[in-house]
C-alpha cells in the first residue's frame, strides 16, 4: 500500500484536516482507492476478532502481572475477576497466537516500570538531593512525619495506581499487536472438492460443511461449540449442519456475504460477486460486509432464501423449493413436505414406483436424506415417522401403507 497512507492506517478518527488530505490521496487513484478500502474492512474485521477473543483487555493485564508473579499489584476484586476468566484467557491464546506476544510484552513493561518505579522512591540508593532538588511546596509532604506502616501502604498505593496508568496506555498496543500479527499466525484448514465430487468435513463442534464441487472452504481446528467459529467459503456450494444448542456464533464468509447462525441447516453458493443463502432449519442472518449491521441485513426463515450482489444489501428473504433449490448439494430436503410430493420426488431420482396410501398421502413430512443412499434406506425412515411400513409390490415397486 501507499507510503502516504501510513499515518491513517491505525486511525479511525482522523482530524477533519487528516481526513481531506486522506480523500484528496484517494480520489487522485482509484486502485489505491480500492486497496485502501480492502484494508478498512480487514481492520475492521480484525478488531472484530480481538473482541471476540478477550472482549475485556483488561483481564489480559492482569493475566500477564499473574504469569510474571506480579499479582501483588492486583486487588482481591481482581484476583477473583481473573480466576473466574482464566481458562477463557488461556483458550484466547491457544486460538490466536499473537495474544502471547502481547502478554510478554505487558510483562517486559512491567518489569521496566519497575525499575523506573525504584528509581524514583530511592529503593537501594543513596538519594542525590543536587540532582533532584525539593521544591518549596512539596517540602512538607517530604517530611517523614507518618508511621513506617503508614507510609508503606501508601507507597503500595501509588505503585498499583502508577501500574495502572502504565497498563491503560499498554492495552492500546495490545491491540495493535493483535490486530496486526493475530491472523497470520492463527492456523487455518483448507477444505477442496474437485468438480463433480461431493465431501463431507465435521468440524470439531460437531459441525458438518457438504461441499458439492468445485469448492473451497477453511475453518479454524480445534475450535468447539462454546467459541465463535468462522467459515470461508471462498468459492463453490456447501451445505451447512450446525447443531442446534451452540453457545457461539458460527459464521459462514464468502466474497459477497455474510452468514451467522447458532444451530440450523442451510445451503450457500457462491461465485465472485454473489452469494445466494438458503434456509432449511434454525434462522440465518445474512449481511455484506464484515459485521452482522441490523440496518444492513436480513434474517432467513424456514423455507427462505436470500441473494446478496457484491456491494449490495441482501435481497428480502423470498420462498424457495427446498429440494430443488438445494439439489446440487446431493440431498433431498424435505421440510412440511406431504408425502405424496415426496415420493413423485423419489420416482423421479430412482426410477420404478412409489405409491402411498391415501390416508398417508397430505401427511407432512421434514427430513434430510443423501441421494446416495437407496430408495429403500429413504423410505423406511419417511414410513417409521409417519407410522406406517413400506411393503414391496414388485422389483421396483414400494407402497407406504398405515400400520394396523
Amino acid at each position: 500500500m501507499d507510503d502516504r497512507l501510513d499515518p491513517f492506517l491505525y486511525d479511525e478518527r482522523p482530524s477533519e484536516a487528516d481526513a481531506a488530505t486522506l480523500q484528496e490521496v484517494l480520489d487522485a487513484d482509484p486502485e489505491l482507492a480500492r486497496q485502501w478500502q480492502y484494508w478498512v474492512r480487514v481492520r475492521r474485521r480484525l478488531r472484530e476478532r480481538v473482541r471476540e477473543c478477550v472482549p475485556d483487555r483488561r483481564l489480559l493485564v492482569l493475566y500477564a502481572l499473574e504469569q510474571a508473579d506480579a499479582g501483588e499489584v492486583l486487588s482481591a476484586t481482581e484476583h477473583d475477576a481473573l480466576a473466574s476468566t482464566r481458562d477463557d484467557i488461556e483458550a484466547a491464546l491457544r486460538a490466536m497466537p499473537a495474544l502471547r506476544d502481547v502478554v510478554e510484552r505487558i510483562q517486559d513493561e512491567h518489569a521496566a516500570f519497575e525499575a523506573v518505579w525504584a528509581q524514583h522512591r530511592g529503593e537501594g540508593t543513596e538519594p542525590v538531593a543536587e540532582e533532584k532538588p525539593v521544591a518549596e511546596g512539596e517540602a512538607s509532604r517530604s517530611r517523614p512525619e507518618r508511621s513506617p506502616r503508614a507510609s508503606r501502604s501508601h507507597t503500595a498505593s501509588e505503585r498499583r495506581w502508577g501500574w495502572r496508568l502504565t497498563a491503560a496506555a499498554l492495552l492500546l498496543g495490545a491491540a495493535v499487536l493483535a490486530l496486526v500479527y493475530g491472523p497470520q499466525r492463527t492456523e487455518r484448514t483448507t477444505v477442496t472438492a474437485a468438480a463433480g465430487e461431493h465431501k463431507t468435513v465435521t468440524l470439531p463442534d460437531g459441525s458438518t460443511v457438504r461441499l458439492a464441487g468445485q469448492a473451497t472452504v477453511s475453518y479454524t481446528p480445534g475450535i468447539d461449540g462454546a467459541q465463535p467459529q468462522r467459515v470461508r467459503l471462498a468459492r463453490g456450494k456447501a451445505f451447512f449442519t450446525v447443531p442446534a444448542g451452540r453457545e457461539a456464533p458460527f459464521v459462514v464468509r464468502t466474497p459477497a456475504a455474510r452468514a451467522e447462525v447458532q444451530g440450523t441447516q442451510f445451503g450457500v453458493v457462491t461465485g465472485n460477486d454473489s452469494t445466494e443463502v438458503v434456509l432449511v432449519d434454525g434462522a440465518v442472518r445474512v449481511s455484506t460486509g464484515d459485521e452482522a449491521d441490523e440496518a444492513s441485513s436480513v434474517v432467513l426463515r424456514p423455507g427462505q432464501r436470500s441473494l446478496v450482489r457484491q456491494g449490495q444489501a441482501p435481497a428480502a428473504p423470498a420462498s424457495a423449493d427446498l429440494t430443488a433449490a438445494l439439489a446440487w448439494s446431493g440431498l433431498f430436503v424435505f421440510r412440511s413436505t406431504p408425502m405424496a410430493t415426496i415420493a413423485q420426488r423419489l420416482q423421479q431420482q430412482y426410477g420404478g414406483i412409489i405409491r402411498v396410501a391415501p390416508a398417508l398421502a397430505d401427511e407432512p413430512v421434514t427430513g434430510t436424506f443423501a441421494r446416495e443412499q437407496s430408495v429403500q434406506q429413504v423410505l423406511v425412515p419417511l414410513a417409521q415417522t409417519l407410522g406406517a411400513e413400506v411393503r414391496r409390490e414388485g422389483e421396483d415397486a414400494y407402497r407406504l401403507v398405515p400400520i394396523n
